[in-house]
């Protein structure tokens, strides 16, 4: 399966995130994976893909404008039958944030979705991470791919 992690990211802290993602998937030998920021992204690279992981940092309870003008557009090149999986950062769990919004996104356009969404905790607007949620990354990484070869 050919799997697409698309991310935006304002001080680096979703890339890092994205990445490790990536590196989560290819620990348990989904190789395909290509990790683009959603500035450049394009149409065949959502055409292509089987998978989209789509990632954003949490701006007033929601995911950025870009990834959702991103996400709308890949929409558009046929997302129905498609597996999908969302992920944010945000200052804390309590609060809503990026990934639903991405996930209901990709559940109306009639995407599968391959696990819930997560999230990931930075410790102010400009990060940095809080202390092991790289690694939480690359389990989520890997529990993506695990669920994507029973779909």
């Amino acid at each position: 399966m050919k799997v697409l992690v698309v991310y935006d990211s304002s001080y680096g802290n979703t890339e890092k995130i994205a990445l490790s993602i990536c590196a989560g998937m290819k620990e348990v030998g989904l190789n395909d994976v290509t990790c683009k920021k959603a500035d450049s992204v394009t149409a065949d690279d959502f055409k292509s893909a089987d998978v989209w992981v789509l990632g954003s940092p949490t701006h007033v309870g929601s995911a950025t404008g870009a990834i959702k003008k991103v996400l709308k557009s890949a929409i558009k090149t046929g997302a129905s039958g498609k597996i999908g999986a969302a992920f944010d950062t945000r200052f804390d769990k309590a609060s809503k944030g990026g990934a639903q919004k991405i996930q209901k996104m990709m559940e109306r356009a009639g995407m599968k979705i391959a696990v819930p969404g997560e999230w990931f905790i930075v410790e102010n607007m400009k990060g940095p991470l809080a202390p092991g949620e790289e690694a939480k990354a690359v389990t989520f990484g890997r529990k993506i791919a695990g669920a994507i070869r029973q779909k």
